[in-house]
């Protein structure tokens, strides 16, 4: 029956990446200017926003001719949306407004997941590989020991060198939006990519857990939310679609400056 759906109402991953967008603008949207009264449920939309991404991670894991590249562009994009947001915060404080975005970041860690986990499969067979494997997961499981370092030896010192080095520099999943829940999430859709009806419900399984969590605080929480990427992703009919390789890289450090400098510029006081 899903092969059905898919033929008829299948979504391609540039069409997941759209919706994805248009979700992330309104998600922050509702970061930049809840305090002017943006309605929270801009806010829930946006809760589908990382599952998405992280499930088109594996795709393009699959599918990418250079995992070195992506790799790259990612740990590129990241460091450019951090140096962004600090230009502007500098340039334009507002203090209603704090921006953590850094998708980029997650992204970079959830593929080095990845390439750890399948380096990891066979030691005998493919020694070197193993190793390399090795040094993946050192990095993800010493990062956040690293980072965690430099931000205590920052905040007795008050160095804004260190400061800026654990937080904007080198992802680590102490410093990364999502953190290692995000991440592990991406290493799942991996690991079940040919089996979808795993990944899918193990994610559903978070999401309740979230939901469970999020009633014990009065619902304040409302993260459970992503379970509505569920169908979404489902309906993936492993296309890719129209080709948009750095439209994302672009647009994401500038409709995140362009919603700071109007919510800075225009309402905040």
């Amino acid at each position: 029956m899903l092969d059905k759906l898919q033929e008829k109402y299948g979504l391609t991953s540039f069409t997941l990446k759209m919706i994805g967008i248009v979700l992330m603008v309104a998600d922050h949207t509702h970061e930049m200017f809840s305090y002017v009264g943006a309605p929270d449920w801009l806010n829930m939309l946006g809760r589908i926003v990382a599952p998405i991404f992280l499930f088109l991670a594996a795709e393009g894991f699959h599918y990418t001719h250079s995992r070195v590249g992506y790799l790259r562009n990612l740990l590129i994009g990241f460091w450019i949306t951090n140096v962004v947001i600090m230009i502007l915060q500098q340039a334009l404080p507002n203090d209603h407004v704090v921006m953590i975005n850094s998708i980029f970041g997650t992204l970079f860690l959830t593929i080095i997941a990845m390439w750890t986990w399948d380096s990891l499969k066979h030691p005998k067979q493919e020694p070197k590989r193993f190793a390399w494997g090795l040094l993946g997961l050192a990095f993800l499981v010493f990062g956040p020991v690293l980072a965690l370092t430099l931000l205590n030896a920052a905040s007795a010192s008050q160095n804004m060198f260190l400061i800026i080095l654990s937080s904007s520099v080198i992802p680590t999943a102490l410093t990364v939006e999502g953190g290692i829940g995000w991440i592990l999430l991406g290493l799942v859709f991996h690991i079940f990519r040919d089996k979808r009806w795993i990944g899918l419900t193990i994610f559903v399984i978070f999401s309740l857990f979230l939901l469970w969590q999020s009633a014990m605080h009065g619902f304040s929480d409302y993260q459970w939310m992503m379970i509505f990427a569920t169908p979404l992703l489902a309906l993936y009919n492993g296309k890719q679609g129209r080709k948009d390789k750095w439209f994302f890289y672009i647009f994401y450090p500038t409709h995140i400056a362009v919603l700071y400098i109007i919510s800075t510029v225009f309402f905040a006081h």
